[in-house]
């Protein structure tokens, strides 16, 4: 697994698909479907922010006012239940521990490195290697001011609630639980292995993703899929393009509707060849950057 690729799973499956995209200098990472009158914004979503993100550009706000419908990946107010799930998920079975499991390098190297950190590596004993790396960078993101309650979709969606307006999803919480579930055991411990490398970049990497956020850097996201799975078709498909086309469906519905809607979604599954804005260029709408 190449350099950060731990950062792109995590991002792509939960809480740090920060990844932005663009066209062009003054743009913002947002898109508008149309055709036959029918409009669908398609807005790539920054899931983990910090306080002082707030307020957004001017044209995403509009967009966001404009719409009756707003569509996230996954039901946010199901996430809180959905966390137990994934606990029993990530947990090791038949009295097996995470020493075991990882090895005594990998585990010598993640108990000095949890140390350092101010974490217990005991608080990860029971813990599957995937769920062990997604706790560390969960804390990392924290420690560093990055939050889920900062993120465009807890923003949009506690708005859209207040507003009455249609929220849907596009997957379920045990959906996404099985992304992490489903990963062989060689993938989950690569992801722990190459979190633990990671750390010391992390968090510039995150600062870096963030300042391309803001600019609209297509290219970025672009190259960060090429170099990340290139190497990893049937990741890249399950996590990248099977989904995109998954979701295809729900959002040409909309486009077929008499309402207008926002679609927010991670950056990574809006562009390149597999993403959702070429697919619907393919299928005839008109899809430009705002």
């Amino acid at each position: 697994m190449k350099r950060r690729f731990a950062v792109a799973v995590f991002g792509v499956l939960l809480a740090a698909s920060l990844a932005p995209a663009g066209e062009g200098d003054g743009s913002v990472f947002m898109w508008k479907a149309q055709k036959d009158g029918a409009v669908v914004y398609l807005l790539g979503s920054v899931h983990a922010l910090k306080e002082d993100a707030y307020p957004l550009p001017a044209v995403i706000e509009a967009a966001f006012a404009r719409s009756d419908v707003v569509v996230f990946e996954v039901d946010l107010d199901e996430m809180a239940s959905a966390a137990v799930k994934m606990l029993a998920a990530g947990s090791l079975e038949d009295g097996q521990t995470l020493e075991q499991v990882a090895g005594p390098v990998m585990w010598s190297d993640f108990s000095n490195k949890m140390s350092a950190a101010g974490m217990p590596s005991g608080m990860f004993r029971f813990m599957k290697p995937w769920m062990a790396a997604l706790t560390v960078m969960g804390f990392e993101l924290e420690n560093a001011g990055y939050s889920p309650a900062s993120g465009i979709d807890t923003h949009f969606s506690d708005r859209a609630k207040a507003a009455g307006k249609e929220r849907m999803a596009l997957e379920t919480p045990e959906f996404q639980i099985g992304l992490f579930a489903d990963l062989t055991p060689e993938e989950s411990l690569s992801f722990l292995d190459y979190t633990l490398a990671d750390l010391k970049t992390m968090i510039p990497l995150m600062d870096e993703i963030y300042a391309k956020w803001l600019v609209g850097d297509a290219q970025y996201v672009q190259s960060m899929l090429g170099e990340e799975f290139g190497d990893f078709p049937e990741l890249y498909e399950k996590l990248i393009s099977g989904r995109n086309r998954s979701w295809m469906p729900a959002i040409e519905r909309l486009l077929a509707g008499d309402r207008e809607a926002i679609v927010v979604v991670g950056g990574m599954h809006l562009v390149g060849e597999d993403g959702i804005v070429e697919m619907l260029r393919e299928k005839g709408y008109t899809v430009t950057q705002q």
